[in-house]
């Protein structure tokens, strides 16, 4: 994948508020179509809270949001003490191309750079291609919660020290 053709930003919040915003339109769909019901993350009211920090990863103008084609995004939530990121999805026909871990490598330096200790993330067990993905991005396994997300289902917390 030639990641130069690509952009990762931070929409304005104030634009992704309009329900009529092709970006978050797309964001949503992706997201229903990636997530069990019970974890679509509710993009109208965690956008407006200003911990939250939202990156998408685009190819297209970025001037033009009509001619955009999303091909992934994170939400994170950064505290004093910890970060932790809520989502990290790739679209679907755009997964194993590398995209999660440039995405991800990008937003770990941004934490670094603005002084971040650490930062911490949930996964489901079942999920092998996003527990190989944290891992190769310098995540380690903290502990597992039994039916973390749902009877049957557990999670992990994975965490990476960003601090030197």
């Amino acid at each position: 994948m030639n990641f130069t053709e690509l952009s990762f930003v931070k929409p304005p919040t104030k634009e992704l508020r309009k329900s009529s915003d092709p970006l978050l339109r797309s964001v949503k769909q992706v997201e229903k179509r990636t997530f069990p019901a019970g974890e679509i993350f509710d993009f109208d009211s965690e956008l407006a809270k200003r911990t939250t920090h939202f990156y998408c990863a685009l190819k297209g103008s970025v001037g033009n949001s009509g001619n955009l084609e999303l091909y992934g995004y994170i939400v994170f939530v950064r505290s004093r003490l910890i970060t932790r990121i809520h989502k990290v999805c790739v679209v679907e026909e755009q997964r194993g191309k590398g995209v999660g871990k440039w995405m991800l490598g990008l937003v770990l330096a941004e934490l670094r750079k603005g002084g971040a200790g650490k930062v911490d993330l949930w996964v489901d067990t079942n999920r092998e291609a996003a527990r190989r993905l944290y891992l190769s991005c310098g995540f380690e396994e903290r502990e597992t919660v039994h039916d973390y997300y749902s009877a049957g289902r557990h999670g992990i917390r994975m965490e990476a020290a960003l601090a030197n």
